[in-house]
């Protein structure tokens, strides 16, 4: 026992070093976790003190400890899913501890008692933990499983340990039966190993973040530039290889300069956010949707010919044209224009079609803004006087 409380003490400062190199939102977990290690130690040596110190602390303070300790874990699950919000379960069973453990030790004593109540409290924390690790909607990784099989294992125990102890008023961990060297042996692996499955568990959602970061961009949650240019030249190879359509959107919206100068760059970040989230209600699961400059983004549309990419084109348009949007109580028009491009004869490869497709966008701009004008249009539009300009619509 004192071994598996030294080993359950290092692995708490250890894991409490290790936490300042993680991202704040993977603190507040690690923090928890490392909280219930640190205070799991406390409750095993007064376990080992039973019957050299008073029973009021040996059981009661000693199994409320525990109580505390695994609640902590399954708070730092929950937190580790985002929900960080103490479980008001998690608080009743403490309650139910605390209440529960002075009446069976000094109003009606019965060590049979003590131990079916704390075996079901431990096995139900472990439960809302298995829980917490199952309910988010993305694909569970292997560290979790690794951990929620650890808590299964645990409720198993528990719940057979509560059928099989027998009645006597010997000190539970004083006990030499076979089902107690399970106990004990469930004691001391499972803060290593849930511990180092809820490390891993850490390490995993650090890398994911870090792969998020460096393929979206940050302010919209869509893919950045870096990001659409490898899936777009993987998107044109397979339309290619395959003889499919293929199109593309380049959409800039008119007159956020405007938005920004007027109402300041906050509330342009929200314009911005306005504006993909209704463009995100218009293409499907397949399309690539990425912002691609400051206010300027890009679509690409599998198996979709110039008509088809134009037609959808024009609902972007009416869906920001129609929608409007608010800043601080005044309404502000959202317009975009948007140039249409598509694999052909004349444009076979990724350069091309943006670089087409962009003159096409630059063509709404210069004829008018708020509208689609597809590459088959260019030629029978009169061209820019200068040459081809970028323009800085206010």
């Amino acid at each position: 026992m004192q071994l598996t409380a030294t080993m359950t003490l290092v692995i708490g400062l250890a894991l409490a070093f290790a936490m300042t190199g993680y991202p704040r939102a993977l603190q507040e977990p690690i923090r928890l976790w490392v909280r219930g290690l640190l205070l799991l130690p406390f409750s095993f040596v007064l376990f080992a003190l039973r019957g050299q110190i008073p029973d009021w602390v040996s059981i009661v303070v000693a199994n409320t400890i525990l109580v505390v300790a695994f609640a902590l874990f399954m708070q730092a699950l929950r937190a580790f899913n985002g929900r960080s919000k103490p479980s008001i379960a998690l608080v009743a069973l403490i309650g139910v501890t605390v209440v529960g453990e002075i009446l069976l030790t000094y109003v009606w004593p019965t060590l049979n008692g003590r131990i079916g109540l704390l075996s079901t409290v431990i096995a139900t924390m472990l439960l809302i933990g298995v829980h917490a690790i199952y309910r988010k909607p993305e694909a569970i990784t292997r560290p979790e499983h690794m951990v929620a099989t650890m808590l299964l294992i645990g409720v198993a125990i528990l719940v057979v340990r509560a059928i099989v102890t027998p009645d006597t008023h010997l000190a539970v961990l004083t006990m030499s039966t076979p089902m107690q060297g399970v106990v004990f042996t469930y004691a001391s692996l499972m803060p290593v190993i849930a511990s180092s499955g809820f490390l891993l568990m850490c390490g995993e959602r650090l890398n994911k973040d870090l792969a998020r970061l460096a393929t979206l961009d940050p302010l919209t949650g869509i893919f950045n530039r870096r990001t659409m240019a490898e899936l777009a030249h993987k998107a044109v190879a397979a339309s290619k290889r395959h003889g499919r359509a293929l199109s593309l959107l380049v959409l800039d919206i008119d007159h956020f300069k405007r938005i920004n100068d007027q109402f300041g760059h906050e509330a342009g970040d929200l314009a911005l956010r306005r504006v993909v989230d209704l463009i995100r209600g218009e293409l499907r699961e397949s399309d690539l949707f990425a912002r691609i400059g400051g206010e300027e983004f890009a679509v690409i549309l599998p198996e979709a010919d110039e008509a088809s990419a134009s037609a959808m084109a024009e609902r972007v348009r009416l869906r920001l044209f129609n929608a409007g949007f608010a800043i601080s109580g005044w309404p502000v028009e959202l317009q975009v224009s948007i140039g249409v491009g598509s694999l052909g004869p004349e444009i076979s490869d990724l350069e091309t079609l943006f670089r087409h497709t962009d003159r096409a966008m630059y063509a709404a701009k210069r004829t008018g803004r708020n509208r689609v004008v597809s590459v088959s249009q260019l030629a029978a539009m009169a061209p820019e006087p200068g040459g081809q300009a970028h323009p800085d619509a206010p």
